[in-house]
C-alpha cells in the first residue's frame, strides 16, 4: 500500500512512432493509472479556431487543409517529416501550447489519483524538454527495422516515407540515455505487457521505502 503522504509523480514515458507505447498506455489505464497523452493534446491545437491552428495555417497554408477546411495530419506530416525546418516550425508552434495542457491535465489528475502517479506519454518527451519535470522516464524500445515494418503495416506508408518518420525523431541512443526504465519490444505484446507489470511493481517498491 502506498503512504498517503507519498509526493505526487509524474513518469514519462516515450518511444519513437510505432515503438509500442500505446499498448503499454493501454495496460496502465487497465490498472488504474491516470495517463495523459500529449498527442491527443497536439491534435488539440490543431482544431479549427483555436490559436494553434491560426499560428499553423499562417506558417503552412491552405494546402494542409482537407475539403472540410480542418488539417489534414497526413499532408501535413507529409510537408514536416521531409523538411527538419518545417518540423522545427511546428514544434515551436505546438510545444508551449502542449506543455500548457499537460500542467492543466497532470495537476487536475493527480489531485484524484488514488496512488498519486500520473503517466505522461509523449513521443517528444525528451526533445521538447516535458523529461525534466518528470520524476521518472520509462522507454519503449525496438530494433530499427522492425520499427519501419510496424510503421508500414499501422500507416499503410511506403518503406521510404516510414524511414523518413522514424529518422525524423531522435536517436534511440539517444533516448535511452534518459530512460530509467527500459520495456524492450522487439517480440510479442505480452512480452511488453510482462515487462510493464515488472516496471509497475520496481515502481511501487521504491514508494512503498520512500525513495
Amino acid at each position: 500500500m502506498i503512504p498517503k503522504d507519498t509526493k505526487p509523480l509524474l513518469v514519462g514515458l516515450t518511444g519513437g512512432i510505432a515503438s509500442g507505447k500505446s499498448t503499454v498506455i493501454k495496460y496502465l489505464i487497465e490498472e488504474g493509472y491516470a495517463v495523459i497523452d500529449a498527442d491527443k493534446l497536439g491534435h488539440r491545437v490543431l482544431d479549427p479556431g483555436t490559436p494553434g491552428f491560426k499560428k499553423i495555417l499562417e506558417t503552412f497554408g491552405k494546402k494542409i487543409l482537407d475539403p472540410n477546411g480542418t488539417v489534414d495530419r497526413h499532408a501535413l506530416g507529409k510537408i514536416v517529416f521531409a523538411n527538419p525546418l518545417c518540423l522545427t516550425q511546428l514544434n515551436k508552434i505546438s510545444h508551449p501550447m502542449i506543455a500548457e495542457m499537460i500542467k492543466n491535465e497532470y495537476e487536475n489528475l493527480v489531485s484524484n489519483s488514488p496512488n498519486r502517479i500520473v503517466f505522461l506519454e509523449a513521443a517528444l518527451l525528451i526533445e521538447a524538454n516535458w523529461h525534466k519535470v518528470c520524476g521518472q522516464i520509462w522507454v519503449v524500445n525496438l530494433s530499427h527495422d522492425i520499427a519501419i515494418k510496424r510503421l508500414q503495416k499501422r500507416d499503410g506508408l511506403n518503406k521510404a516515407d516510414a524511414r523518413s518518420r522514424i529518422d525524423a525523431q531522435l536517436t534511440p541512443e539517444k533516448r535511452l540515455a534518459f530512460a530509467d526504465i527500459v520495456l524492450k519490444n522487439d517480440c510479442l505484446p505480452a512480452d511488453l505487457i510482462f515487462q510493464t507489470q515488472r516496471a509497475l511493481q520496481q515502481l511501487k517498491q521504491t514508494r512503498s521505502y520512500g525513495l
